[in-house]
């Protein structure tokens, strides 16, 4: 009878591809997963530390999981926190057994069986690795770490420099996905656009990007976090030339205002941003663009603020998330003069995401009439459909919500959008 692990797995996308790791490891010397950590013989939580509330929410997590999980039951605590904070919470947290850095994960299994010696030594394959997404949809890691070292991210301190994945693993993985019947298949790490760059001394992710398409031909393709500065004619060009890339661009811009951009670290100017934004319009006429943007950067005046506004009222964003600045342990920000004060980053943060509401709901407009291919992710009700067309991605942006009764979780739909509601459309099943 195989023993039970419980996994708790918080964070973003590329905590839960580690997590998927972790878990096919686990699966490869005999433990089944359980969600009830008082049948478990191993907890696994997988933490995040992005932000504050995040640590505080993985810190609550391992005292609960401490408390509910049965006599005799390891726990084990991996992911961002534990990188960064290891030494302090050994100290204060003596009930958890094992500390899984990120060095362990690849030899996780034999991290297991320090705890328990009796269990099978297994070899690990690509067509065996576990998917803890639905059936539908995952996510596909091509590289860890990041190179680049903007002043307000603390990312490249625990998680090292950019390690790109093999290219050949990869195109396999691909397949494997493809062939369980994946209908979306993500591209996601820190910084997409650096692919290869360590491993032949080239980007190679239009290369990637294509070789991915082709592996799983019915598939989405959907890329993650590409940054303006790096983002080359070639990958443009690979998106706007290959039929099941999805026409969707995430790009972490931060700010509209030079003066700032510059303060944060980032290596481009809006001149350069809007050339790249031109660009991508140019090649892909309905691309979908995303991004993301923080507000009360050390130093940020009035007048940047305002330029940021400005800037997202003239590139007219299809999604956007707008951060409030907050220090972050070891980065150059947290040591930074000239520190605004919380009313005022509240005041900014209220003030753009207003503007930001107003803006997608007049881009929303464009869709009303069309007839769009849809992923069906979920049910809301008796002929109610969660689904999402190419430019909404999974968790960041809406959805559009299908009436129709013909329609199956994870299965393409055809729809026509006839409204939109607050960040979502509205369609019927065609």
């Amino acid at each position: 009878m195989p023993r039970h692990a419980a996994l708790i797995s918080l964070g973003c996308s590329k905590n839960l591809a580690d997590s998927e790791d972790l878990v096919t490891a686990l699966h490869s010397v005999d433990f089944a997963l359980t969600d009830r950590l008082d049948q478990a013989d191993l907890v696994l939580i997988n933490t995040c530390a992005f932000i504050e509330g995040a640590k505080k929410e993985s810190i609550d997590h391992i005292l609960a999981a401490a408390q509910g999980r049965k006599p005799g039951a390891k726990l084990m605590v991996a992911g961002c926190l534990t990188e960064r904070y290891r030494a302090e919470l050994a100290a204060d947290m003596p009930e958890v057994d094992q500390w899984v850095v990120f060095k362990d994960y690849d030899r996780f299994p034999a991290v297991v069986r320090s705890h328990f010696p009796d269990i099978p030594e297994h070899r690990l394959r690509h067509d065996q690795r576990s998917q803890l997404t639905p059936p539908h949809f995952s996510f596909l890691k091509i590289a860890e770490g990041c190179d680049n070292t903007c002043n307000f991210c603390a990312i490249p301190l625990f998680r090292g420099k950019h390690r790109s994945r093999p290219f050949a693993d990869l195109v396999t993985q691909a397949q494997v996905l493809s062939a369980r019947g994946v209908k979306e298949i993500n591209l996601i790490s820190q910084h997409l656009d650096y692919y290869g760059q360590d491993l032949t001394g080239e980007r190679q992710l239009p290369q990637l990007v294509r070789a991915v398409a082709a592996a799983a031909p019915e598939s989405w393709i959907r890329l993650h976090y590409c940054y303006p500065n790096d983002f080359s004619d070639d990958l443009v060009a690979a998106m706007a030339e290959t039929a099941n890339v999805v026409k969707y661009v995430d790009m972490p811009i931060q700010h509209g205002s030079d003066r700032t951009l510059a303060a944060m670290g980032r290596r481009t100017d809006r001149a350069q941003i809007t050339e790249r934004l031109t660009r991508i319009r140019s090649a892909m006429p309905e691309v979908v663009l995303r991004t993301t943007f923080i507000v009360g950067f050390p130093g940020e005046r009035d007048e940047d603020f305002e330029q940021l506004m400005a800037f997202a009222r003239e590139q007219q964003f299809d999604s956007v998330g707008c951060f409030a600045y907050s220090d972050e342990d070891g980065t150059t920000a947290e040591k930074m003069k000239h520190k605004i004060d919380a009313d005022t980053i509240t005041a900014r943060h209220h003030a753009f995401m207003s503007q930001q509401k107003k803006l997608h709901r007049k881009r929303l407009q464009r869709w009303r009439g069309k007839e769009l291919k849809v992923l069906v992710d979920a049910q809301r009700d008796f002929g109610v459909f969660a689904c999402r067309h190419y430019g909404q991605a999974s968790e960041v942006d809406g959805v559009t919500i299908v009436h129709g009764e013909s329609l199956a979780v994870g299965d393409w739909a055809t729809v026509r959008v006839n409204g939109s509601s607050a960040y979502d459309l509205v369609a019927e099943a065609i």
